[in-house]
């Protein structure tokens, strides 16, 4: 008689020893979520520490062709499977990813900076736990909806705009894939950045009528709408402070995500 797969906990009656769980606080709240998600209204949610199995994803080079390692480690880590990953905001996938990376290799993260003042390299250990989280403050126009509102200083437009998510990146990241392959090649940052962040501009949805306004309205409404976007999108707040060794400047970086991240040396 073959033998059926083993319904009992191994890890733990076997080996004496279960994979930690744990909760991470999502920076949104769950607020801008639909109603209809396992989503909506949670403050947080569940992972599993990482273990070997999560290295093979790390590895995996066809996760690493298809740029899909982090999505496939979170999916892997989440508790609740029946969660789209690619519907969580890009601050709540970052609040998952940190956690995911601590329980695997801890809370030193290396990196090398080169100080702004003397331009020293200096090799910098950041704590990923003292990482601080930049909570939702703004209320989105309607419980369970990613719409936000701004009115530009200059032209005084209304915009709604949303915090774009897994879904969003994908798009974004196929459509670049299609042009690169059709030679062509555009340094259009923030454009694009508007492009798939603004949803209206007073009351106007149609794409083809905002990217022309984006395209010409005021360097000023530009600025301060990305300026206003950047500060009010929850997530980690990935900025660390550390003092030269050379001259004992204080430097203030945005901390690079490295291959050091998910494969560190030591």
């Amino acid at each position: 008689m073959n033998e059926g797969m083993p319904t009992s906990n191994v890890m733990k009656d076997e080996f004496g020893w279960e994979v930690p769980v744990e909760s991470v606080p999502l920076p949104s709240r769950g607020v801008i979520y639909s109603p209809d998600s396992l989503i909506y209204n949670t403050e947080t949610l569940q992972i599993k520490a990482m273990t070997a199995r999560e290295e093979d994803i790390l590895s995996s080079q066809a996760y690493i062709k298809e740029n899909s390692v982090v999505e496939n480690l979170i999916v892997s880590c989440l508790m609740e499977k029946s969660i789209d990953v690619n519907d969580l905001i890009i601050g709540d996938r970052n609040a998952l990813m940190v956690s995911i990376r601590i329980t695997g290799y801890g809370t030193d993260y290396k990196i090398k900076h080169s100080c702004e003042s003397c331009s020293h390299s200096n090799e910098v250990v950041v704590d990923l736990s003292k990482l601080g989280i930049k909570r939702l403050v703004e209320e989105p126009l309607a419980p369970g909806k990613n719409i936000f509102q701004y009115q530009l200083p200059v032209t005084k437009k209304n915009i709604h705009y949303k915090f774009l998510n897994g879904h969003n990146q994908k798009e974004i990241a196929l459509i670049q894939q299609r042009l690169k392959k059709s030679g062509i090649v555009y340094d259009n940052t923030v454009t694009n950045y508007l492009e798939n962040t603004i949803v209206s501009i007073d009351g106007i949805t149609d794409k083809n009528k905002i990217k022309h306004f984006i395209i010409n309205m005021p360097a000023l409404d530009s600025r301060k709408l990305r300026q206003h976007m950047r500060e009010a999108e929850p997530g980690i707040d990935m900025k660390w402070k550390y003092d030269c060794n050379s001259c004992n400047h204080n430097n203030n970086i945005q901390l690079p995500i490295t291959s050091e991240f998910f494969w560190p040396s030591t």
